[in-house]
């Protein structure tokens, strides 16, 4: 299985950088997409980090959904039966959630069916919607799992559904916070204080909306609030020191061998994060290399820009781990992804994906970023106003990540296959911000 794992990542890495299966022909992802599915499918899962008050992360929410309704939970049972299928799910889970604690959706179905006792409980909190029908059977397996030392989180869409036996047995409750007014938050908040639950607010996509939820004393959050510019003057990028920034923008604008070998070594700082790319495990090479022109030879025109891209992203001043992974994992998507438009480049898509986070590395509105920097105006207009191919494809890799699965797997072709570019997305991503460490 893991021989299996490790043999599917190198063929999907083969394919990003040539198009091509290993061993020639051209590979499934870019053949003409089949006719999307409407059914249900497989369960998809992403993960959204979580936060504490001092926006530090303490682990990840992972949001699963399963069937064309969308019912929550899923993932548990959608894995194999037996060792094979648990170890496969171990692998899984870690690489979605490898450090910290780990909030996953789960059914009724799941918990009767005992799915989650495999788990680390020290590490997974159970995630279950309040509308699941209670009775004694679902009673008696959220006790099995308490008993083995689970935590139960309610999963609360609606504020008013939250009572009863279920709200006895939870230690936390997640509040989708949304469009909610700090003073229809703050009522529903008081008697889960009272009880001494853990309050995590979810959905929270402003500066704004985390500030309000820190001051109604929720202990978590997790949100596209990370990924927002903080309140302040709109900086340039000479003002910022974001030489990174600008240094993406060349890279972005060019193919040509010779001049994205005259960008990296302008900068020593990338050039040496480049050797010791090419050098590492990541890209497990058969020899080392020493100069930016032999890992280019070796590498590529195409993989030594999708690199030097990630490096100077993370030579940023303060650009957290959690964005880059971010903007990283969209990137990835966007490539595999665009295989099944036709209109649509790879590597273009790459950028676009990676530039998704510009204006919050800057801290300035992406308008005012594309104003300096050379990229070019299909790249430009996706970001701003979300235009053409690569806009659609940006907006539907972003709404994935945020749990509406519609768009992307209307790409994909199937639920199946976009679960499977997700998660190869988030290995790679992961890996990739190891390696540029």
């Amino acid at each position: 299985m893991l021989k299996q794992r490790a043999a599917r990542a190198e063929n999907q890495r083969v394919r990003a950088v040539t198009g091509k299966r290993p061993g020639g022909g051209v590979s499934e992802a870019s053949a003409p997409a089949p006719p999307a599915q409407s059914g249900g499918g497989a369960a998809r899962v992403v993960r959204q980090p979580v936060f504490n008050a001092d926006e530090e992360p303490v682990g990840h929410r992972l949001l699963s959904r399963e069937g064309a309704a969308g019912r929550s939970g899923g993932y548990l049972a959608a894995a194999p039966d037996g060792a094979d299928g648990q170890l496969e799910l171990a692998e899984d889970l870690h690489a979605l959630a490898p450090r910290g604690r780990v909030f996953l959706s789960v059914s009724r179905r799941e918990l009767i069916e005992r799915r989650a006792l495999s788990l680390a409980q020290a590490r997974f909190v159970l995630c279950l919607h309040p509308a699941e029908p209670f009775d004694d059977e679902l009673g008696e397996a959220i006790d099995r799992h308490a008993m083995r030392g689970f935590r139960l989180a309610l999963d609360a869409a609606g504020l008013g559904a939250v009572d009863g036996p279920l709200l006895d047995r939870a230690h936390a409750v997640i509040v989708e916070v949304g469009p909610r007014s700090p003073e229809e938050l703050a009522g529903h908040l008081a008697p889960m204080r009272a009880r001494g639950l853990e309050l995590v607010a979810a959905r929270v996509e402003s500066r704004r909306s985390f500030e309000a939820c820190r001051r109604l004393g929720f202990d978590l959050f997790q949100g596209q609030f990370v990924l927002r510019p903080t309140p302040g003057p709109a900086r340039t990028v000479a003002e910022a020191d974001l030489g990174g920034i600008g240094t993406m923008a060349d890279l972005a604008a060019t193919e040509n061998f010779e001049r994205l070998a005259a960008i990296i070594t302008r900068d020593p700082g990338l050039s040496m994060r480049l050797l010791r790319y090419a050098n590492s495990a990541h890209m497990a090479l058969p020899r080392r290399v020493g100069s930016v022109h032999e890992a280019l030879a070796w590498l590529g025109t195409v993989a030594v820009r999708e690199f030097a891209l990630i490096a100077a992203v993370a030579s940023v001043p303060e650009a957290p781990a959690e964005m880059l992974a971010t903007a990283l994992t969209r990137a990835r998507m966007c490539q595999e992804l665009s295989r099944r438009l036709p209109a649509a480049s790879p590597e273009e898509s790459f950028t676009v994906g990676l530039f998704s986070v510009a204006e919050t590395v800057a801290n300035a509105p992406i308008e005012a970023l594309l104003e300096e920097l050379p990229l070019r105006e299909d790249i430009a207009s996706a970001l701003v106003r979300g235009d053409g191919e690569l806009g659609r494809l940006l907006a539907a890799v972003i709404a994935y990540e945020c749990g509406d699965f519609g768009p992307a797997t209307e790409i994909a072709g199937s639920s199946g296959l976009i679960a499977e570019v997700y998660l190869e997305s988030v290995r790679w991503a992961d890996s990739a911000v190891k390696a540029v460490a």
